[in-house]
């Protein structure tokens, strides 16, 4: 997910996730994302061994894409998180409940946070060459920074218990 420089706000996304794997001790989590309304890109590049390197996977219709992403995204928030005024997750100063409550979120090794920066990689391959769908996915790449960002200070403060 780094053959491509996608920009700095995707390369904060891998720098968070690799930054909360380390605080995780890099170990399998104890069960799997949800893969319930999970992009099928996401699901196939699962299949094949997490094979495809670089832009390889092919996301033809940019709209369903990122339909299928949102809905799944949203399904995987704690029950702490909340929608602005304009029906767009908050992001805020700090973490609901201390960060102490992640839900779907605190799935960590290839089978969990893993899927959801590829699944942004995909995307942010597709939308390079369409500026209107790109401003689309720098609002998800944000989003999944921060949530990121946050698991990684959760691991980080609570490593000892893994």
């Amino acid at each position: 997910m780094t053959r491509e420089d996608l920009g700095p706000h995707f390369r904060a996304v891998v720098a968070a996730w690799m930054r909360a794997e380390a605080a995780s001790k890099f170990m399998q989590g104890p069960t799997n994302l949800p893969s319930k309304g999970r992009p099928k890109q996401v699901g196939a590049w699962i299949t094949s061994a997490r094979g495809k390197r670089g832009c390889n996977t092919s996301v033809a219709n940019l709209a369903l894409y990122a339909v299928e992403w949102q809905n799944w995204w949203d399904s995987l928030q704690p029950n702490w998180r909340s929608r602005g005024a304009d029906g767009a997750w908050t992001v805020g100063t700090s973490y609901g409940k201390d960060g102490k409550e992640w839900g779907h979120l605190l799935q960590w090794g290839v089978n969990g946070t893993l899927s959801i920066v590829a699944s942004l990689y995909f995307w942010g391959c597709a939308v390079r060459e369409d500026d209107v769908a790109k401003i689309r996915w720098e609002t998800a790449v944000t989003d999944v920074g921060w949530m990121l960002e946050g698991l990684a200070l959760y691991y980080e403060m609570w490593n000892r218990k893994f």
